[in-house]
C-alpha cells in the first residue's frame, strides 16, 4: 500500500498521470547525447550566426543551432535579432526589409558585419557532405507594423521556404524547426513529414510534453535550469512515449554532464 501511494503522489507531482498514460507507448532508442553548436557556432573569435562561425562549428560538433528570419523577399537569413541593423544602428525589421537591403549590410569600422542566408551553409553542407543537425529557431515576434500583424502566416511561409532549402540540399531530415508557434510545427509536418519539429518550452515539462503528444510532435526544445528540473524518469518517460528532448540555457560542463547522464538526446552548448 505504502508503495502505491508514493507512486500516485509521484504521478501528479510530475505529469499528470492520467493525462500522460492515455497515449500509447511508442518506444525510441536513446543512442547517446549529441551536442550542437548554439547560437551559429559564435565564440571569442567568430560572430554568431554567421557563415564563418557555422561552417566552423559544424566540422567538430554534431550539428549546429542556428536564429533565423525571413525578409519581405522570402528570404531565410540568420539573425537572432528581428532587426535588421547596419553600424548607424537599426534599420527595420527583417519581414519588412528587401534583401537587396540587407546584402548592402557589409562593414562597420572596417569590421564586417554582413548577414548570412540560411542557403548557404546548407549548400556548404550539401557540397562537402556533411549529414548532421541543423536547428532553426525561429520566434514568434511582435508586428514591427500594422502591415505585419499575421505573424502565424509569416512564419509559414518561413517554414515553407526552410522545407524547399532541405528538399534541394538533401537535408530535409536533418533539418530541426524549433518554435513555440504549435500550429507552425504541426504545418511543417503536414508540408513534408521527414523535417523535424520540437516545441519550444521555458522550463514547463508537463506542458510541453502533453502538447507534443497531441499534436504529434518530435520533441521538446527546452530551457533547462529555468523552471521543471528535469529528472532521469523524466527522460525515460519522454522516450518511452516516442519524444525526444533538446536543451539549452546550460550554463557550464557540468551542467551539461549531468543532463547528458540522465540521457538528454540533444544539448545547445555555447562555444
Amino acid at each position: 500500500m505504502k508503495k502505491v501511494i508514493v507512486l500516485v503522489l509521484g504521478c501528479v507531482f510530475f505529469f499528470s498521470c492520467e493525462k500522460v498514460t492515455y497515449y500509447p507507448d511508442a518506444p525510441i532508442n536513446f543512442t547517446g547525447t549529441l551536442q550542437m553548436a548554439h547560437r551559429g557556432g559564435g565564440n571569442d573569435t567568430l560572430r554568431e550566426n554567421t557563415y564563418e562561425s557555422f561552417t566552423n562549428a559544424v566540422q567538430f560538433m554534431d550539428g549546429v543551432e542556428t536564429d533565423i528570419q525571413i525578409s519581405k523577399d522570402r528570404t531565410i537569413w540568420l539573425s537572432h535579432s528581428s532587426d535588421v541593423m547596419n553600424c548607424s544602428g537599426t534599420i527595420n525589421c527583417f519581414v519588412e526589409t528587401h534583401d537587396a537591403v540587407i546584402e548592402a549590410i557589409t562593414l562597420c569600422n572596417s569590421n564586417e558585419i554582413r548577414y548570412t542566408r540560411l542557403e548557404e551553409v546548407l549548400k556548404y553542407m550539401n557540397d562537402n557532405n556533411i549529414k548532421k543537425y541543423v536547428s532553426l529557431d525561429f520566434k514568434g515576434w511582435i508586428p514591427c507594423s500594422a502591415n505585419t500583424l499575421d505573424i502565424e502566416g509569416v512564419m509559414r511561409l518561413a517554414t515553407e521556404e526552410i522545407i524547399t532549402l532541405g528538399e534541394r540540399y538533401n537535408l530535409t531530415e536533418y533539418l530541426i524547426i524549433e518554435t513555440n508557434v504549435v500550429s507552425v510545427l504541426t504545418w511543417a509536418k503536414k508540408k513534408n513529414n521527414k523535417i523535424n519539429v520540437y516545441l519550444t518550452s521555458y522550463g514547463d515539462y508537463e506542458k510541453a510534453m502533453l502538447q507534443s503528444l497531441k499534436n504529434n510532435l518530435d520533441g521538446i526544445s527546452y530551457k533547462a535550469y529555468y523552471g521543471d528540473e528535469l529528472t532521469a524518469d523524466m527522460m525515460n518517460l519522454l522516450h518511452k512515449k516516442g519524444l525526444r528532448l533538446m536543451a539549452w540555457n546550460i550554463p557550464d560542463s557540468i551542467s551539461a554532464q549531468q543532463l547528458e547522464s540522465i540521457q538528454v538526446d540533444i544539448l545547445q552548448v555555447d562555444l
